[in-house]
């Protein structure tokens, strides 16, 4: 409960904060800090470069997340980072990209007696990953939180926040199907993979639902439909033209599972 009231504490914080203005991009504060993500996440994504990251945290640092937990110390959170880079392979791909978005970075300078000691620093970034084909895609978007200290001439996060993970949307508009066509792609369907999946008409589009699972599949063209939240494409199969027999579910254009109608 304690860490739930900080974390929530802190949010109120970096809105106030928003309210009262952060500083240019221009500045001297703004690219220091900007420089200093950079670095940081590419010590942590691509170089695996753990001497890098101790200097970049303090020594009593604390790590939120909203689907990790909270992590307390520089100690304990390198330890996790070693681990993870004790199972990657050099010769090949990093497992996962970290991408900043563009125009999302916030600095905000934090003061005592008119004197500079640290600055929240806030941004949006997204994630990929590699997939079982060994081909990057879509992971989650996330908002984080740094609380940087200046102590020395030396920038440190004391505290960081990783929260609203969530999957990201694909901006592509669903066409029109007639209610027939829609309703032509309605039953029951058998996958190797995901075992019976259900498919009914929802309104304009197509509701899939298998194990507790559920999701909206939008019309791309009259045989095709995707998901929202992700690339993932659906395709339905009709045999001798005027019957389905089986859906298609496709990643990255590349066919994953096939589900044939019951």
């Amino acid at each position: 409960m304690q860490k739930a009231r900080y974390i929530l504490g802190m949010g109120i914080m970096v809105l106030s904060l928003s309210l009262q203005g952060q500083v240019a991009k221009d500045t001297e504060l703004y690219k220091t800090l900007k420089s200093k993500d950079s670095i940081l996440f590419d010590a942590a994504f691509n170089q695996c470069d753990v001497t890098t990251l101790e200097s970049l945290f303090t020594e009593d640092f604390e790590f939120y997340h909203d689907r990790g937990g909270f992590t307390d110390g520089r100690k304990a959170f390198l330890k996790s980072v070693r681990e993870n880079c004790a199972k990657q392979n050099p010769a090949e791909p990093q497992s996962s990209k970290r991408i900043l978005v563009d125009g999302s970075l916030e600095v905000y300078p934090l003061y005592k007696g008119g004197e500079l000691y640290g600055a929240i620093q806030h941004g949006v970034h997204t994630f990929e990953f590699l997939n079982d084909r060994k081909e990057y895609q879509k992971g989650d978007i996330a908002k984080f939180t740094h609380v940087w200290l200046l102590k020395d001439g030396q920038w440190q996060v004391r505290r960081e926040l990783s929260y609203d993970h969530h999957a990201q949307t694909v901006s592509k508009e669903a066409i029109v199907l007639s209610e027939g066509t829609l309703n032509s792609y309605v039953g029951d369907y058998e996958s190797p993979q995901a075992g019976k999946v259900t498919i009914t008409k929802d309104s304009d589009h197509l509701l899939l639902q298998s194990n507790g699972f559920e999701a909206n599949l939008y019309p791309e063209a009259e045989n095709i439909f995707f998901l929202k939240e992700r690339g993932t494409k659906f395709k339905f199969i009709w045999s001798n033209g005027h019957e389905v027999s089986k859906m298609i579910i496709l990643e990255n254009n590349t066919i994953v599972d096939e589900a044939n109608k019951i």
